[in-house]
């Protein structure tokens, strides 16, 4: 058998040899100027560097002079150049940073102040990694101008900051006048007292005192929530260890709101399960009963109905206080737990209250593990949840 004969294909002369590799020349020189053009157009700065030695950066793209103002050039001229521009007070962690990259490899990622010419301050993110491609060691990466960020988180925490000194002013003022209010009125309501005993007061005047001394029980009980608003903020909160009958509790609230229900025909109802007694402070609880029933009947039209229930759940106990009033809108839900909140109607309404009920109440079945909820209509009622551990 013979084998086929092989044609042998000329070799190219000097000139196609010239040829293509001016042709390659012009492709890498085109693909060269069209990485140029991408890089320099981006809105930040690009550079490459020796990766094994700290002498600066061999190339930067020009967007390197608008971020610091200083050119291409002086980077690649001068390898001191990044330790004098470092802000004095980030300098020794940033060259630190570095040289550990620089000399064990990976990636660093930095924020870090230069001064620029003109003594401006300018806040950089840095994104570097050092490559390796066989023997050669490499560095890229890229600078962006974050200045106008970093201003906006360091004002917003300035304002964060000063909020909370002028909340801490306020609270403290708030403790330091309800101390300053309680003393007066304790004198006041003794003498009120004294008074009252003399058996020559006209009618008149035994009315006088009586209304005297319902505003200044009423000026009390708002010191006192101040004063227990003050001691849940600074963390104070204490509560008296015992057990509790909740449908007793439940029974008090209710007798107690009877007169003000009468008094706008709202009927007053109530449906209780037997319960087992919890763990809690009685006084407090009482006051979040005291308060639920009573708002109850303050935002229910004449008429309408209020009604308390107990229910006892797997572990738990639950206290319902519903109402035909007039509910909370639903863009008000969220708020109605803060301090000093005051729903819309209420207020347009001339509805009185502090708004410092619900926050009070919620401080108290929160302390005793347990938690609120509210469900509400616009215009057809609330019904306010109350659930304990059992």
């Amino acid at each position: 058998m013979t084998l086929p004969e092989l044609r042998r294909v000329p070799a190219p002369d000097s000139d196609e040899r010239a040829n293509w590799f001016a042709t390659v020349e012009n492709k890498l020189l085109e693909a060269e100027e069209r990485y140029r053009a991408l890089v320099e157009t981006l809105p930040l700065a690009t550079y490459t560097g020796d990766g094994a030695h700290d002498t600066g950066p061999s190339w930067v793209s020009p967007q390197i002079e608008t971020i610091t103002s200083y050119s291409p050039t002086e980077w690649m001229s001068n390898p001191e150049l990044l330790g004098q521009v470092l802000h004095p007070d980030d300098k020794e962690s940033v060259l630190a940073e570095m040289q550990r990259v620089q000399e064990g490899g990976g990636s660093r990622d930095l924020e870090y102040r230069m001064v620029r010419r003109d003594g401006s301050i300018v806040w950089v993110h840095d994104s570097g990694v050092i490559v390796t491609e066989g023997e050669r060691r490499h560095s890229r990466g890229f600078i962006i101008d974050v200045t106008a960020r970093r201003e906006a988180e360091l004002e917003l925490e300035r304002q964060n900051d000063q909020l909370r000194q002028l909340d801490s002013l306020k609270d403290e003022f708030v403790a330091l006048v309800s101390h300053e209010l309680r003393t007066p009125l304790t004198s006041i309501r003794g003498y009120l007292e004294l008074i009252s005993e003399d058996t020559n007061l006209t009618v008149e005047q035994t009315r006088f005192l009586t209304t005297i001394d319902r505003n200044a029980q009423r000026l009390q009980r708002v010191v006192g929530d101040l004063l227990f608003v003050a001691q849940v903020e600074a963390g104070k909160l204490s509560l008296e260890a015992g057990t509790v009958d909740i449908n007793t509790v439940v029974n008090e609230a209710v007798h107690a709101a009877e007169p003000s229900a009468a008094a706008k025909s709202i009927e007053l109802t109530v449906d209780l399960c037997e319960l087992p007694e919890v763990p809690g402070d009685r006084a407090r609880l009482a006051q979040v009963l005291d308060n639920f029933v009573s708002n109850a009947i303050k935002f229910t039209p004449t008429g309408g109905c209020v009604t308390v229930t107990t229910r006892i759940l797997p572990g738990e106990i639950e206290i319902v206080v519903s109402d035909t009033g007039i509910g909370i809108p639903a863009h008000e839900l969220p708020l109605l737990f803060q301090r000093f909140f005051r729903a819309e109607r209420a207020t347009s309404g001339a509805i009185p209250g502090t708004g410092l009920g619900l926050a009070i109440a919620k401080a108290i079945v929160t302390a005793h593990g347990g938690r609120i909820c509210v469900e509400s209509e616009d215009g057809a009622g609330s019904t306010f949840r109350v659930i304990l551990p059992g």
